[in-house]
């Protein structure tokens, strides 16, 4: 199993999160007066009848967890809503966890660990604090039939889902999939989301659609065979693309990303589609993408506030609109695309350092173009020669002339005294 993207997942987590969210994504926070045997604290079940001290109470408050290896199924059937954590961890033999009645809880709902649970009845659920479904090897339904429709942070990850349903949030903080092996398809009705949407090392066949989403923050997309992002329209951090089945990258109306956007590593893709995209404000990165052999996705950008790097088998590529790039520019073309057929094609500003390697031409500086040409280089090089020569030759005569002069005055000194003994 790969974890690779856990870590980084975990410190975003950790960071703060928005106290007040919109749309129904608000959480009931006040917790309600229960009777003493409906407050748990802290409150651990390793045997079944301590979890039917917890399915007695319609209304649950304080945080609860169920662990070991004790259960065959995990009955909460009559529990309704948890005020606080419900985690059921390690519960080795459960094979089904049934929770028909259950509508909200809280704080976390965890499933973690669980290694032959194929069975969720969540029937009723529709609000959860944060939802988490880990290392569930044999789960390949949700059982989320309502569906959840307030949460603030939803991730599952290393499950055997076969297609994440009944995620109906409008607004999340984190939104992460990523290790499910068996996962063809990831449809969510989310229009926003705060913090981070990451889907990475699922099945390289999973199709993506999040069609309702507006605006995302932190947004990055690995091991995908499609993706669908019809109403995207800014990203407020990064946005990134890498090792990807996808053979087109296509996001019809985003108009800005805060920071930088990187497409790399990705090897069918063939085109890139970012119409309406006018301002990046980070560097851009199109590298090791085999199969594209342009660039020209991007007509109407204007500003790019960081570095760009691209490299590739490119033939054509030109950036129609752009007029400043903040950072360096480095461009490297091993395909029919040379530095001066770019250089021809494209006026922008360079503020830093520039370097272009072509099939046919290269060359670095620090002006405000990608200009390379080899006959001007060649002949600046010439140039160059030609005046070491010419100031070679001027010592050179300059040394001829002065040995004249002495020869000249020694003539004349001798003559002196021949006159003298006449």
């Amino acid at each position: 199993m790969q974890f690779r993207n856990v870590l980084a997942v975990a410190a975003l987590a950790g960071s703060t999160l928005a106290a007040n969210t919109s749309n129904n994504s608000t959480l009931t926070t006040a917790t309600p007066a229960v009777t003493k045997a409906c407050s748990f604290s802290d409150f651990t079940a390793t045997a079944s009848d301590e979890v039917a001290q917890v399915a007695a109470c319609a209304t649950a408050v304080g945080d609860i967890t169920i662990y070991g290896p004790a259960f065959g199924n995990v009955e909460l059937t009559g529990v309704e809503q948890i005020y606080g954590s419900l985690d059921i961890i390690n519960a080795t033999q459960a094979v089904v966890l049934n929770a028909p009645t259950l509508q909200l809880v809280s704080g976390t709902l965890n499933l973690d660990g669980n290694t032959i649970l194929a069975t969720l009845n969540l029937a009723q659920l529709t609000t959860v604090g944060t939802l988490v479904l880990n290392a569930l090897p044999a789960l390949e339904k949700t059982g989320l039939t309502a569906g959840i429709t307030s949460a603030e942070n939803i991730t599952v990850s290393d499950t055997a889902l076969i297609s994440l349903e009944g995620i109906n949030v409008y607004e999340l903080a984190i939104f992460n999939v990523n290790n499910n092996k068996d996962i063809e398809t990831i449809d969510s009705g989310l229009q926003s989301v705060t913090n981070l949407i990451s889907i990475s090392y699922n099945a390289e066949k999973v199709d993506v659609s999040l069609d309702k989403l507006t605006t995302a923050n932190q947004v990055y997309f690995q091991s995908i065979n499609s993706l669908s992002a019809a109403n995207l329209t800014s990203v407020n951090d990064s946005l990134t693309l890498t090792s990807n089945s996808i053979d087109k990258i296509e996001f019809k109306k985003l108009t800005s990303i805060g920071k930088s956007l990187t497409i790399n590593k990705n090897d069918n893709l063939e085109e890139l589609d970012f119409p309406a995209l006018t301002k990046l404000g980070g560097a851009l990165v199109i590298s090791d993408n085999s199969q594209l052999s342009n660039f020209d996705g991007f007509p109407n950008l204007t500003t790019i506030a960081g570095t760009v790097t691209l490299d590739g088998k490119f033939n054509n590529g030109t950036f129609d609109s752009l007029n400043r790039v903040s950072g360096g520019f480095n461009l490297t073309s091993t395909g029919e695309l040379s530095c001066s057929a770019f250089d021809k094609a494209n006026k922008f500003t360079v503020e830093g350092n520039e370097l272009c390697s072509g099939a046919k031409d290269s060359t670095s500086s620090s002006g405000t173009k990608i200009a390379s040409d080899s006959s001007s280089e060649t002949g600046s090089s010439s140039s160059s020669s030609a005046t070491s020569t010419h100031t070679s030759s001027s010592k050179k005569n300059d040394g001829s002339s002065n040995a004249a002069s002495r020869l000249t005055a020694l003539i004349a000194s001798f003559m002196a005294v021949g006159v003298a003994f006449y």
